[in-house]
């Protein structure tokens, strides 16, 4: 489980494999692309070109390769001699080679080895080309060797790739012969299907799927390096854009809670602004209630004291014939109604009743109007009844 997570996280699903061959005298460059799901592998393209600035325009940004050099700066022979000793194989295929130089890679099958070469600066350069156009080496091979890798998958005894016929013997190679005229083929590779031109563009994709391709080389320093890099360019670029989805995350997070705080906050402001106004209100109608309240209050203190001052002298001045039925003090002017203020008669007593003597009741009348504090005294009704009383009332003014 760790080495298929390790495996996505390095290469993804996409694997992609690009031949390098020469046909007609002309470099053309055979890719397979490959997609892994779950435990299955299919084709998802495959196509041809003659440069790689065409392939980068096809293939996903920063996509990573298994490239296979099989064009005439590649050379193979094959040593028949079973030897264990890398470099004396290589010497018996290529004596005089300057191995500073070139990048070789054995093939060991049964009783036969397959040497082949390519020079440095040629494979270097090409890497560094495809690298340019964002396409990535992550392992390259040298020649049809990489055929080795996928061989148990085909069940054909016989391959024809873009330059060679090679034949098999059980797994093993037993031949590989090259040809200039090439007959397409077809073949399946546990139901894979490709052709004759792209069977080694296949075999390099694969052999990245399976890590299945072991052979003697000595650039496996070289292989190391370009893994590496890939593996450092990956992980920033995964790194990168975990990171910006990660911010991103925060971002929306941060704006949903702020947002729904704020919201929160603007009801409580609002509710507050509300509640202090109200408050403001009630303190104001508060103020004006204590107000009333204490004018009230004064008046009444003042008036009950009056009041009682002037129903006083008014009753001490009552004659016997006449009995009182109300004295009222500063009487109201009008009803008292909702927001309305209250109006009363200033400095005026209202008293009413009733007299069964006229001259008794004139006499009192005159007596009102000599005491001190009285300025006026005003009959407002005096009506005869049929039986010996008189009801009256009169409007005695105060001097202010």
């Amino acid at each position: 489980m760790f080495e298929k997570l390790k495996s996505y996280l390095l290469f993804g699903n996409r694997f992609c494999g690009i031949e390098i061959a020469t046909l007609n005298d002309e470099t053309i460059l055979y890719t397979t692309v490959l997609k892994k799901n779950k435990r299955e592998v299919d084709i998802v393209d495959s196509f041809s070109s003659t440069n790689n600035k065409e392939i980068a325009a096809k293939l996903s940004k920063n996509q990573h390769i298994s490239l296979v050099i099989n064009d005439n700066q590649v050379l193979t022979k094959c040593v028949q001699e079973k030897q264990t000793d890398d470099l004396s194989l290589v010497y018996k295929a290529f004596p005089n080679i300057n191995l500073t130089e070139f990048y070789y890679e054995i093939l060991h099958q049964d009783t036969l080895s397959f040497v082949t070469i390519c020079r440095k600066n040629y494979v270097d350069n090409l890497i560094n080309e495809f690298t340019k156009n964002g396409i990535h080496v992550v392992s390259f091979s040298l020649g049809n060797s990489i055929l080795s890798s996928s061989s148990k998958f085909i069940n054909s005894t016989k391959i024809q790739t873009s330059n060679a016929l090679v034949s098999f013997n059980s797994e093993f190679i037993e031949s590989i012969n090259f040809t200039k005229s090439v007959e397409q083929g077809t073949y399946s590779a546990n139901g894979i299907k490709t052709t004759s031109s792209y069977i080694l563009s296949l075999s390099a994709a694969l052999s990245t799927v399976l890590n299945n391709y072991t052979i003697k080389n000595n650039f496996i320093d070289k292989s190391n390096s370009l893994k590496e890099a890939f593996k450092q360019l990956r992980f920033f670029n995964q790194f990168l854009k975990s990171g910006l989805i990660f911010i991103l995350g925060v971002l929306i997070v941060n704006f949903l809670f702020f947002n729904y705080y704020f919201n929160k906050v603007n009801t409580l402001n609002e509710i507050s602004l509300l509640n202090q106004t109200i408050k403001n209100k009630i303190i104001k109608l508060n103020d004006e209630v204590n107000k009333s309240k204490k004018m009230t209050g004064d008046m009444l203190k003042s008036s009950v004291s009056k009041s009682s001052f002037y129903a006083n002298d008014i009753i001490k001045s009552l004659p016997n014939s006449i009995l009182l039925s109300e004295i009222n003090y500063q009487p109201l002017k009008k009803n008292i109604k909702l927001d309305k203020a209250i109006e009363n008669n200033k400095n005026t007593i209202i008293v009413s009743g009733e007299s069964n003597d006229s001259q008794l009741y004139s006499n009192w009348i005159a007596v009102l109007e000599n005491v001190e504090w009285i300025h006026k005294v005003a009959v407002e009704s005096y009506a005869d009844t049929k039986t010996a009383s008189s009801i009256f009332i009169i409007k005695i003014e105060i001097k202010p």
